[in-house]
């Protein structure tokens, strides 16, 4: 009898099923504490990254208006914070902003905005955690330098399909307007200026009030397209005698005429008037690209100031005071020259190439730094994005954009890399 007690007791003594049953209840409540509080550090992250780009926006936009010296400090920081809460809207349901300073730096030329946010926790609260805190910081200093952008979108048939069901034309105006409200917030910006000019182009571009002047004599529906001598084509010399721009009139039968409604605007600080332009694109032709280069460096080219009106003559070339940007959009390949469309794959596909590539080069070699966004969707042709990347200044200035979400973020994110000249967070 008391044999068989104790090995009864060296049994239980020995048996370890409740003990692994605990150390597994143990483990498995670890492994969901942390999984809880993964969850809620994603959206912590998301978060983050959302207010970094309010308070990059709003840093540039209260470095700019210290610059121009017209508004307190008082009402800097106020229309900032009003900006930064409009960045902020989307993010409301998962965090609440609870500190906003902005200071000047030490030098005086810039400003430093330091913002946090508080989330609550959903599934860490398990784990005796109930909120996290985010923050951020920038800095925004700029140079006295003038900003000078031209503009190239494109305005053809194709842009009049559409992906995700919303129609690219009306993408691209939303993803212009948003560009031109972050590098323009205000129009007019005084001594230190920006400036846009906008380029729209189908199988020819619509010069408007310009195209007597740079096709030496009138031109039917405004339309112009290649010089009148090729030698000139890739150039940005001036638009005089054989080095005039082609009409209707000098290309052959069938040749296509450019945009009626969609039409030049040089360089200008005015925000509504680029807008204008921007609301009044409509689609029709093809895809003549290089003739939009040509017209986004024309804005910028100091050889034609002659053509241009006085408030939108561009500075000089490397002059130290003046930074040049083209930023170039397509929907697809440039296929079309002197008005005729060959098709993609053609010799005149491939002409139209070589011309848009010759034109980058060119602009480069002269300081302009270029932009370069493919408004491309998923499946179309690697090859229309040919020509953009090879005009781009670097891997990081091309911008693939599959839908409009995307087209609006790519010019978000060029007018931001515009405007902060210097920006350290």
């Amino acid at each position: 009898m008391l044999l068989a007690s104790r090995t009864t007791l060296n049994r239980f003594a020995d048996d370890q099923r409740g003990a692994v049953a605990m150390m597994f209840s143990l483990a498995l409540f670890g492994m969901l504490m942390f999984m809880a509080c993964a969850i809620d550090i994603g959206r912590a992250s998301i978060v983050r990254m959302k207010l970094a780009s309010a308070i990059d926006a709003a840093t540039i936009y209260a470095a700019k208006s210290l610059k121009e010296g017209t508004l307190s400090l008082t009402d800097i920081e106020a229309a900032a914070r009003i900006l930064f809460d409009e960045n902020m809207k989307s993010s409301k349901k998962m965090a609440v902003v609870t500190d906003f300073k902005m200071n000047k730096t030490a030098d005086g030329t810039g400003v430093k905005i330091d913002a946090k946010a508080e989330l609550p926790t959903t599934f860490a609260r398990v784990a005796g955690i109930n909120k996290m805190d985010v923050g951020a910081t920038a800095t925004a200093i700029f140079s006295q330098q003038d900003i000078e952008v031209g503009l190239q979108l494109d305005v053809t048939g194709s842009m009049n399909s559409s992906i995700a069901g919303k129609k690219k034309i009306d993408s691209l105006k939303v993803a212009s307007a948003n560009l031109v409200d972050i590098l323009l917030p205000v129009s007019g910006m005084g001594t230190t200026k920006v400036r846009v000019g906008i380029a729209p182009f189908a199988a020819g571009v619509n010069a408007g009030s310009y195209a007597s002047l740079v096709a030496g004599g009138s031109a039917p529906g405004n339309c112009v397209y290649e010089r009148r001598t090729s030698f000139a084509d890739a150039t940005d010399d001036a638009p005089v005698g054989s080095e005039s721009l082609k009409t209707l009139n000098d290309l052959g039968k069938g040749a296509q005429p450019c945009s009626s409604t969609a039409k030049v605007t040089a360089l200008t600080t005015d925000n509504a008037a680029l807008k204008t332009t921007i609301n009044a694109l409509q689609t029709s032709g093809s895809t003549a690209g290089h003739l939009g280069t040509s017209w986004a460096w024309y804005m910028l080219s100091p050889n034609w100031s002659s053509i241009w009106p006085t408030a939108s003559k561009p500075g000089n070339y490397n002059d130290g005071k003046t930074l040049k940007f083209a930023i170039l959009m397509t929907d697809g390949i440039y296929n079309t020259v002197g008005g005729m469309n060959g098709g993609d794959y053609s010799a005149m596909a491939t002409d139209a190439q070589k011309r848009a590539k010759s034109l980058c080069d060119n602009m480069k070699s002269k300081g302009i730094t270029i932009y370069a966004v493919g408004f491309i969707a998923a499946g179309d042709p690697a090859a229309a994005a040919d020509t953009l990347k090879y005009c781009a200044s670097g891997v990081s200035n091309f911008y693939k954009a599959e839908d409009g979400d995307q087209l609006n973020t790519a010019f978000g994110d060029i007018a931001k890399d515009i405007s902060r000249l210097r920006l350290s967070k």
